[in-house]
């Protein structure tokens, strides 16, 4: 594991002779790239304009979308902005936003944490890279350090670097658009099985494969119900996938936003396992769809992320 400043930059790398990340706690303790060292692939997304030896100094309450430089973020305590129980909430939380402080590091693994300013909740993480395999254990947690029970939303938000013919992993799920506005693939309200959907014409779309950048399409659906806790992309070139696994009582829900050039002429797949649906937190604690911490509560939630070069593990 190295550490460096470039320009005030913080980058760290966790390597095997396998994959290898690059953590910047300076971007809000971000993954910032995922490289396989077998295939020479990297999995993460970043913009044209985006350059990895600077670094940011953002408010809480940042616009999310006009900041976004791409990589795998967490979303925390929320996603959508607004009030919420007396406090206001920022745009996507406030967790990608921030510096974060390096606890603990090791060749293999770096703790990080971070004492949120919305809420009164301290969050940690672990990154813990397997000695010889392509696969890292994200372990978060959040200590609620108030005598009162909080709501919450927590998603992973990996922007995912794609090629058309490439395919979107997830089980045998419910899925529904999010914002059927937003929606240019789905064309009707209501949930159908994965990888079925059903376009403005009434015919039967298959939202698995990704298209070229020149379709200029644009969607976002919730996955719910999921028969297995994965979700992941397949990267057609290389024959490799990227999956994450997970319990699915830690990440009941996976979003899936997809640009093919239609917003923001950004081409890009962000695969989000999440504790919540829908993306308003309030909506979410109404219809008992929000994760919460009880007083002083101390909680867990782990994902884990592997590259995948055979099939049938899938």
């Amino acid at each position: 594991m190295t550490l460096e400043t470039v320009k005030q930059a913080q980058v760290l790398t966790l390597e095997n002779s396998e994959i290898r990340l690059t953590i910047r706690p300076d971007l809000g303790g971000r993954i910032d790239q995922l490289e396989d060292c077998k295939t020479g692939h990297s999995w993460l997304w970043h913009p044209s304009h985006y350059t990895p030896e600077t670094t940011r100094s953002l408010p809480v309450g940042a616009s999310f979308d006009e900041q976004w430089t791409g990589g795998w973020d967490e979303v925390f305590p929320n996603d959508a902005a607004g009030l919420f129980q007396g406090r206001t909430l920022a745009d996507h939380g406030e967790l990608w936003s921030q510096q974060w402080e390096i606890l603990e590091r090791s060749p293999l693994s770096i703790t990080l944490g971070y004492q949120c300013q919305t809420v009164p909740i301290r969050v940690e993480k672990t990154i813990q890279l397997d000695p010889d395999r392509p696969e890292a254990r994200l372990t978060y947690w959040f200590q609620n350090q108030s005598e009162a029970q909080i709501p919450f939303l927590f998603k992973h938000h990996a922007a995912i670097a794609i090629e058309a013919g490439d395919e979107i992993l997830l089980p045998d799920c419910w899925v529904e658009p999010a914002f059927l506005e937003f929606s240019k693939i789905i064309g009707q309200p209501g949930k159908t099985r994965f990888p079925e959907a059903i376009a403005v014409n009434g015919e039967s779309v298959d939202l698995r494969i990704i298209p070229p950048p020149s379709s200029q399409l644009q969607e976002f659906y919730y996955s719910s119900d999921l028969s297995s806790g994965y979700c992941g992309i397949r990267h057609q070139r290389t024959q490799s996938a990227l999956l994450m696994t997970f319990d699915t009582a830690d990440f009941p829900y996976v979003w899936m936003f997809q640009s093919y050039g239609g917003w923001r002429d950004h081409y890009v797949v962000v695969v989000e396992p999440c504790t919540n649906m829908p993306s308003d937190l309030e909506e979410a604690h109404r219809l008992n769809t929000a994760a919460f911490l009880n007083p002083q509560e101390k909680q867990r939630r782990t994902l884990t992320l592997q590259l995948q070069r055979d099939r049938s593990s899938y």
